[in-house]
């Protein structure tokens, strides 16, 4: 007889792993530390299988549209969205901590025992220039983009073979297939790892609230809280453009992709909820399969609208700190690089703590900040990843709508998510 455990969602399994992590990093303290292996061997998984997945699963989409003109009809209005969401966040974050001032009552000394010790992994590099960054898009090897993890520049080269194989269509028929059946198995390989998330979440929390205690929780509160009704505000306006721009409630869309936000929540990977989200867009949500397929692996990449909102957040809260005054250069500054750097994060557990000192870099905060937002990264990651997973799940949303190829019956039913592997 199988435990009732089995019998839970997958989102379920995951939040009891969670919630058990925490306990027994509690109880045992350090010596809880060794689970963490259990977490690294999950994602190791899920980086394993990301890039090969994201890049047939591209293929699959391009391929699946009839004309290069659907193509770039579809692109357009999905690189559209992605703009208007990820300024929206940039503005939210920057104006959440302008009003609620989180670095108001922080010392500057707090960063005293950090300034000597920033990884050169978060020193930005004062020779590079964002054409630089916007050059470097475009791989000159693409097995060493996908060997390193580039996400960026292999979606390019997902993008250039998927238009290539749609213009000669005809003549790559068989190819196109194989393409199909080996994106189809990729998400089976998905489904499989994540069978083992409960496991892996259980362990990495287990070892990051051992060795850091539960005090790592309440670090930082201030801003925490800042950087959580950020999210909050963009949740809401995420439902005001299903409202406004697809002409539909925006209630069968919160409670169909809830499963898969807590997975986000738990996992803190964008990528390991890809499969689920695509299941629940065209199961539940209605999306057509060629959009979903195309469109949510490129948002995942793209739309971080939760680490725009980070990173906002947090150059202001140190501007707060240091008594910095931004002026109106500044502000524009933080727009642009705060957009970009949610784009290079990537959407992987940390990822935005890698740009984030080329964001206060380019205003003339100090870079040191990086080690003292790492001490929390963790918890905040969990919020803005259930928040980025959303965004992606929105955009798709909202470009089937306009499409005309949205199932709005489906999506208006009652069904369950579904979210089991």
């Amino acid at each position: 007889m199988r435990f009732a455990i089995f019998r839970l969602s997958s989102w379920q399994q995951v939040l009891i792993g969670l919630v058990l992590g925490i306990v027994v990093g509690v109880v045992f303290k350090h010596n809880a530390s060794v689970l963490g292996y259990l977490g690294s061997i999950f994602l190791n998984l899920i980086k394993m299988i990301t890039i090969p997945m994201i890049f047939f699963a591209i293929l699959f989409g391009i391929t699946s549209v009839e004309t290069s003109i659907g193509l770039y009809r579809i692109s357009m209005k999905a690189f559209a969205a992605f703009f208007i969401t990820s300024v929206c966040a940039v503005a939210i974050g920057i104006g959440a901590a302008a009003i609620l001032k989180p670095g108001s009552n922080v010392s500057p000394s707090i960063l005293d025992a950090y300034r000597t010790a920033t990884p050169q992994s978060f020193q930005p590099q004062s020779d590079s220039t964002i054409m630089d960054m916007l050059i470097n898009i475009i791989p000159t090897n693409v097995f060493e983009a996908m060997a390193s993890g580039n996400i960026l520049q292999v979606i390019l080269f997902a993008f250039f073979v998927g238009v290539t194989l749609n213009i000669k269509h005809n003549e790559c028929a068989n190819l196109i297939k194989i393409c199909h059946e080996i994106a189809k198995m990729l998400f089976q390989a998905v489904q499989m790892i994540m069978k083992i998330a409960p496991i892996g979440v259980f362990g990495y929390m287990a070892s990051m609230v051992g060795e850091e205690g539960i005090g790592i929780i309440f670090s930082l509160g201030e801003l925490m809280i800042t950087i959580f009704l950020g999210c909050l505000a963009q949740y809401i306006f995420f439902g005001i453009l299903i409202i406004v721009w697809g002409k539909l409630s925006p209630i069968p869309f919160y409670k169909k992709v809830f499963g898969c936000q807590m997975i986000a929540f738990s996992t803190s990977s964008s990528k390991a909820t890809l499969v689920p989200l695509m299941q629940v867009a065209e199961k539940n949500l209605g999306v057509s399969r060629q959009n979903s397929r195309f469109l949510l692996p490129l948002s995942a990449a793209l739309n971080m609208d939760g680490g725009a909102i980070y990173q906002g957040a947090c150059a202001i809260f140190f501007a707060q700190m240091m008594g910095v005054d931004l002026s109106f250069a500044n502000y524009m500054t933080l727009f642009f690089m705060c957009t970009f750097a949610s784009i290079g994060g990537a959407g992987i557990p940390g990822g935005v703590l890698l740009f984030l000192g080329m964001v206060l870099h380019s205003v003339g905060l100090p870079v040191e900040g990086v080690l003292l937002i790492a001490s929390v990264d963790r918890i905040l990651d969990m919020a803005t990843t259930l928040l980025n997973i959303t965004g992606c799940a929105c955009v798709t949303l909202l470009v089937d709508k306009s499409e005309k190829t949205l199932n709005i019956k489906l999506y208006n039913s009652k069904s369950k998510p579904n979210t089991q592997n």
